[in-house]
């Protein structure tokens, strides 16, 4: 219960505090993929530390062959996880945050699409539910559309960073499936 209330919180709180900060939305998503480096990697070779011993003593190859595929599809979605953050964070000060959040929020919309063009089926009770994000996300666009500029490019890149978390879901699953 106290991890959901955190997570809750930490997610809650990333779009105001973007809006509200004095570092460029850019350097910030820089900053935060490095956090998550540094936290991760101390993790992983704590985790693997026989493996990391093995492959230092020269016992073990860094790599298997069948452990490239999984690596590749980890780098992607690394590099579609710091889109995301860079077009979200960016969208931030273009448009409004509720707005930014709100279109950002229609990430399991974009995932149902790729699991589908992946040949995964969804319920009609899913994509009834989708379907009523989408209307309910573009209802809400459709009061920014009519502003224009800097506050349409800020919800394209909210859209941007939707697609792109979903793509990031997708390939880190797809680096989780295999050996």
């Amino acid at each position: 219960m106290a991890a959901t209330l955190v997570t809750v919180t930490a997610f809650a709180a990333t779009a105001p505090l973007t809006a509200a900060a004095s570092a460029s939305p850019l350097a910030m998503a820089f900053w935060r993929n490095c956090l998550g480096l540094a936290v991760l990697v101390p993790l992983l070779l704590l985790l693997r530390r026989r493996q990391v011993a093995l492959v230092v003593r020269g016992k073990r190859p860094l790599l298997h062959r069948a452990q490239w595929r999984p690596l590749a599809c980890g780098f992607l979605a690394a590099s579609t996880l710091a889109c995301h953050f860079a077009a979200f964070m960016t969208s931030t000060r273009l448009t409004s945050v509720a707005m930014s959040t709100a279109l950002v929020a229609t990430q399991p919309v974009w995932q149902a699409l790729i699991a589908a063009g992946q040949g995964a089926r969804a319920s009609g009770r899913t994509w009834a539910g989708l379907t009523l994000a989408v209307v309910g996300a573009a209802a809400a666009a459709g009061l920014d559309m009519q502003s224009g500029g800097t506050v349409l490019l800020g919800d394209l890149l909210a859209l941007v960073g939707a697609i792109a978390l979903a793509g990031y879901t997708s390939l880190s699953e797809r680096a989780r499936a295999q050996p």
